[in-house]
């Protein structure tokens, strides 16, 4: 299923797909933005998939330490809430505090 998601991404030129916030986050610190990498990512998703068991002996501090490395980039540094102006900024900023209060469903529907 991810791989198909990161597919049909690439074909409508979205950002590339993760089944989790923080996946994204690691996505976008790597700088994957383009179709391109949205196919990349599907196609290893989707030829790896029979060997991911050899990431199991992995430990999962190792893991995490990545995961937590880009999820406190952008939220310490958030570049594009930083970019805006006006409404658009106080919309963005009460977004980013409410979700961050409560949960995400309840932050980005005060946000729309």
């Amino acid at each position: 299923a991810q791989g198909a998601a990161c597919g049909a991404a690439a074909l409508v030129g979205s950002a590339p797909v993760s089944g989790s916030m923080s996946r994204s986050l690691v996505s976008r610190m790597t700088g994957t933005t383009s179709q391109l990498a949205c196919m990349i990512t599907a196609m290893i998703w989707i030829f790896m998939l029979p060997y991911m068991s050899i990431m199991t002996p992995t430990p999962k501090a190792a893991l995490s330490a990545v995961i937590v490395s880009a999820v406190v980039t952008a939220v310490c540094i958030p570049k594009d809430l930083l970019k805006l102006s006006g409404l658009d900024a106080v919309t963005g900023w009460l977004t980013g505090i409410i979700t961050s209060i409560t949960s995400p469903t309840l932050g980005f529907g005060i946000g729309l």
